[in-house]
């Protein structure tokens, strides 16, 4: 598969090769176009950052519900929303988000 949007269900349909060859691709082309998952569950999170964990990434995983809190665990950087988000997911994640604005991420990884 060459696209660049995936669903939660497609996920589910791909083999653990076929999701590590989609991640890889994705990582090769990241400079060029990134990538979507959309209509996914807090599985398809988990999955994600342990494939690109296998494929020796650093991962940053956000998220704002009771769901979201194993992925939010488990990923290298944890970020909850600090208006929207739970108690749960706040208190799993390293760092929440106060104003749930993703560029503030962005501003937050430059000034370190």
């Amino acid at each position: 598969r060459s696209g660049k949007s995936f669903t939660g269900k497609e996920l589910d349909e791909m083999s653990e090769n076929q999701r590590m060859d989609v991640l890889k691709h994705i990582l090769i082309e990241r400079d060029v176009e990134g990538a979507v998952f959309s209509r996914t569950e807090p599985k398809h999170k988990q999955t994600i950052v342990k494939t690109l964990k296998q494929l020796g990434e650093i991962t940053a995983m956000t998220g704002d519900g009771v769901n979201d809190a194993p992925a939010l665990k488990q990923a290298d950087i944890g970020i909850a929303m600090g208006i929207t988000g739970t108690e749960v997911a706040k208190e799993a994640c390293d760092m929440v988000l106060a104003d749930d604005n993703f560029s503030t991420i962005v501003s937050a990884i430059r000034e370190g």
